[in-house]
C-alpha cells in the first residue's frame, strides 16, 4: 500500500488544538471521563510554570480535512546539575495513525530540532517510541526498565505474582497463609526499626528548600522549586490527591516523600502506593530509613509500595524486604540537543513524578 503523504502535514500544536488532541487520544484509549484527557493536557501544557519557554505544545500530523492523524505533545522541564540549570523538553502522548506511519519518524526528528533546550527526554516510552528514540541517537536511562516492590501484605503480593502459574487452590491457599505469617514479621520489623516519624505537608516553600538542601550534586535532577511543586501536586494537578509527607529521624534530619495510588495485578489485584518522589540527606540518612517512613504510613491501606531505582542510592540495607522486577522496554530515553554539551544519560536522576504524568503513549 502506498500512502499519499502529500495529503498529510506536520504542524505545531497550539492551545486552540488541545480539544482535538484530547479527542484523538481518547479515540485510542477511551476513558470513563471524556473530559479527563483535556484537563490533563491543559495542566501539563498550559498550567506548566515553564510553558512560556516553548513556542508551542508539540507537533501534530493533520490530513487534508484538518483532522489529527498523529500527535506528539511536548513540555519544558527545569533540571539542576550541581549549580547549573538545564532546560529539558519532555514529550509524551505519541501516537500516529497507520495511514500516517511514514511521517512518524519525521515528526520525532522535527521535535528534536526545537530551539532553546539543552536536552530532550521522555519518561513514558514503549517499544515503538523507544525504537524511534534509539534511531535518532538517544540512549535509555540505566535501570529505567526496572522497579522495586516492597510488599506490605506478602500474602496478596505473592498470590498476585503467582496467579496463572499455580492451578491448585490448595497451593494458592498455602501461599496466602505463609504470606500472612511473613507479613506479621515484616510489619514488626517496620515498627522496631529506625525511629522515623512523618507528617503531612503542603508548604511548597519548605518542601522546595529541603529539596534544594539535599539535592545530590553528582546527578541531573528536577529543579523542585516551590512553583514546580505547587503545579505538580496542587489544585488542578492529576496528582493533587497524592500524599506528601515530611519525615524526620531522632537526630532531626528531615526529608519528604510523595505517594500516588495504583492497582496492579489481574486475577488478584494489589492495592499499591507509588513512590512518586523523595528527597533526603543522603550522606546522613540511608534509603532504608526513607522506606521505613513510607511503609509505616502506607501499610494501613496498601498491599505494596512500588519505586524506581535511582542513581547513587544504596539499596543494600533494604534487600531482605524488597523485590526487583524487570519492566521492559526501558521507559526513559534522553538525548542532548544539537550544538549543546553532551548529555551524560547515566547521570539522569528521574523519578516517577517527572515527565508527562501518565499520558498514554504508543503501545
Amino acid at each position: 500500500m502506498i500512502v499519499d503523504t502529500k495529503r498529510l502535514d506536520i504542524q505545531p500544536l497550539d492551545g486552540r488544538a488541545l480539544p482535538a488532541a484530547a479527542a484523538f487520544l481518547d479515540r485510542r484509549r477511551p476513558r470513563p471521563d471524556r473530559e479527563s484527557s483535556l484537563r490533563q493536557l491543559q495542566w501539563l501544557l498550559i498550567d506548566n510554570p515553564l510553558a512560556s519557554a516553548a513556542s508551542d505544545h508539540g507537533l501534530c500530523i493533520r490530513d487534508a480535512s484538518g483532522a489529527i492523524a498523529g500527535l506528539l505533545v511536548s513540555f519544558p522541564s527545569a533540571f539542576r546539575a550541581g549549580d547549573r540549570r538545564l532546560l529539558g523538553l519532555g514529550s509524551g502522548g505519541y501516537f500516529v495513525e497507520p495511514a500516517a506511519r511514514t511521517l512518524g519518524f519525521h515528526l520525532f526528528k522535527r521535535h528534536l530540532r526545537c530551539p532553546g533546550f539543552d536536552f530532550f527526554f521522555s519518561t513514558s516510552c514503549n517499544a515503538a517510541s523507544g525504537a524511534l528514540w534509539k534511531t535518532l541517537g538517544a540512549r535509555a536511562v540505566p535501570e529505567s526498565d526496572a522497579e522495586y516492590v516492597r510488599p506490605l501484605d506478602l500474602g496478596i503480593v505473592l498470590s498476585s505474582f503467582l496467579a496463572g502459574r499455580i492451578s491448585s487452590a490448595v497451593a494458592t491457599g498455602a501461599v496466602r497463609v505463609l504470606g500472612r505469617c511473613a507479613t506479621r514479621v515484616l510489619r514488626s520489623v517496620v515498627r522496631t526499626s529506625a525511629r522515623v516519624i512523618s507528617e503531612p505537608c503542603r508548604d511548597w516553600e519548605k518542601l522546595a528548600e529541603l529539596a534544594r538542601r539535599h539535592r545530590p550534586g553528582d546527578w541531573i535532577t528536577a529543579d523542585r522549586s516551590a512553583a514546580f511543586l505547587k503545579w505538580r501536586y496542587g489544585p488542578g494537578s492529576p496528582n493533587h490527591a497524592s500524599d506528601i509527607r515530611v519525615f524526620r529521624d531522632t537526630r532531626g534530619h528531615e526529608g519528604w516523600f510523595s505517594l500516588g495510588e495504583t492497582v496492579r495485578g489481574d486475577q488478584t489485584p494489589i492495592r499499591g502506593r507509588v513512590l512518586l518522589d523523595a528527597t533526603w540527606p543522603r550522606e546522613r540518612m540511608g534509603f532504608d530509613a526513607v522506606l521505613t517512613a513510607v511503609a509505616r504510613f502506607a501499610e494501613r491501606d496498601a498491599d505494596a509500595i512500588y519505586f524506581r531505582p535511582r542513581p547513587g542510592v544504596d539499596y543494600s540495607d533494604c534487600r531482605p524486604w524488597i523485590m526487583r522486577r524487570r519492566r521492559e522496554p526501558p521507559a526513559v530515553f534522553a538525548v542532548a540537543a544539537k550544538g549543546r554539551a553532551p548529555l551524560e544519560v547515566s547521570a539522569l536522576d528521574m523519578v516517577s513524578a517527572d515527565g508527562d504524568g501518565g499520558l498514554p503513549d504508543d503501545e
